[in-house]
């Protein structure tokens, strides 16, 4: 009877370690299931931000690239042949730094 009780001990640690493993493997699917069900919008997200961020960001070098002092010493953006002076301390300013309130309402529109 010893024998008989030490292989029904046997078959239940196998059982034990049979549930276990399948409790681990079951878990390990639910959070690889929400990971992937959470990665998709997400990462759709991701994607569309930085594109957004990069337009963004093209758009606004595009547009300040327009205020420089073109080759003939005028103003790139409104076409001044006289240099732009600061109206609080008279000194010479470059023309993004005049027109910066323009530039800011082209990019905004």
């Amino acid at each position: 009877m010893a024998s008989r009780r030490s292989n029904s001990s046997g078959v239940g640690t196998v059982i034990g370690v049979v549930l276990l493993i399948g409790l681990a493997l079951l878990i390990l699917k639910w959070a690889l299931i929400t990971a992937a069900i959470l990665a998709v919008p997400f990462g759709i997200w991701w994607v569309y931000d930085q594109v957004q961020q990069r337009t963004a960001v093209d758009r606004r070098a595009e547009v300040e690239s327009r205020a420089v002092v073109d080759a003939a010493g005028g103003c790139g953006w409104c076409g001044s042949r006289i240099a732009h002076r600061d109206h609080e301390t008279g000194g010479l300013v470059m023309p993004a730094d005049f027109h910066r309130d323009e530039i800011e309402r082209t990019i905004a529109a």
